[in-house]
């Protein structure tokens, strides 16, 4: 288990209103090993509405957890941030800290609102990872029109609101069918988190919507080859590290047995040529 440290917490205000009220604010999370300024996550206020029989016998069980303001330290320079609303039921089998990962489980719903993903453009770099292709992506990124082109220029990546299920068990947080948005692409995801050890599993497909991907194919016409049925551009990728290090790495086997299948002569001679 990664060692980690909590700064003083600002405050914490109580409330009795059909259960238990918690309000915390100015939490900061980071390695052990690390500085303040190099926190992990950062949380500015959070509200818990917590059940008050089970603390009689040592439980936790919260039913709700909104933190308004949330941001993680996703590494090099970068952070998520977004305003998260859970409705779950949480059950905590000890007060010990040490135990207290070890014995949480949850199952509920979350929902993440204003969520953006700082100084990284995630359809740029998912497209630089396809180094396989460098020509062609050069090509696109100097042919695209301009208001297309400005979606790969932003130095940031913004979310439209998500809502998934999850479970929390054996200290990781599962999801199966985690729908990540945005105005440029969408992912359909499956994974887990570790709570203790920021670890990342998960395996998702890329999509590029219709009229972008149109906007792609029209640049650069090879790219049709790595469309589906319905026109939209697609394809794996995984997404694994430890928080901060992770890597988004397309399927390269895919995308070149996509384009075999698909008999793209053309782009397969240009490259051979390449290489």
């Amino acid at each position: 288990m990664t060692p980690i440290a909590t700064r003083t917490i600002d405050s914490i205000s109580l409330s009795l209103w059909r259960g238990l009220g918690i309000e915390v604010k100015g939490v900061v999370i980071k390695d052990r090993d690390k500085t303040w300024s190099d926190s992990l996550l950062k949380i500015k206020s959070l509200n818990a509405s917590v059940k008050i029989l089970p603390l009689l016998k040592k439980d936790i069980k919260i039913q709700r957890l909104s933190i308004p303001d949330l941001s993680i330290n996703t590494g090099s320079g970068t952070n998520f941030r977004c305003a998260l609303d859970l409705k779950v039921d949480i059950l905590i089998n000890s007060l010990s800290q040490d135990d207290m990962l070890k014995t949480l489980s949850a199952k509920g719903r979350m929902k993440a609102n204003n969520a953006v993903l700082e100084n990284m453009n995630i359809l740029s770099m998912a497209l630089d990872k396809l180094n396989m292709l460098p020509d062609l992506v050069q090509e696109l990124k100097d042919k695209l029109p301009e208001r297309y082109s400005k979606l790969l220029e932003q130095n940031y990546t913004a979310f439209k609101p998500m809502d998934a299920d999850f479970e929390i068990r054996d200290g990781r947080i599962y999801f199966d069918k985690l729908l990540v948005e945005s105005d440029a692409f969408y992912l359909t995801s499956k994974g887990s988190v570790g709570i203790a050890d920021q670890s990342l599993d998960i395996s998702s497909n890329f999509f590029i919507p219709k009229d972008l991907s149109g906007a792609f194919i029209g640049a650069v016409s090879e790219l049709e080859y790595l469309a589906d049925d319905s026109g939209l551009i697609t394809m794996p990728l995984d997404i694994k590290g430890k928080i901060p290090n992770i890597s988004v790495m397309p399927n390269l086997n895919y995308v070149l047995q996509k384009l075999i299948e698909s008999k793209g002569q053309k782009l397969l001679q240009k490259l051979f040529k390449s290489r």
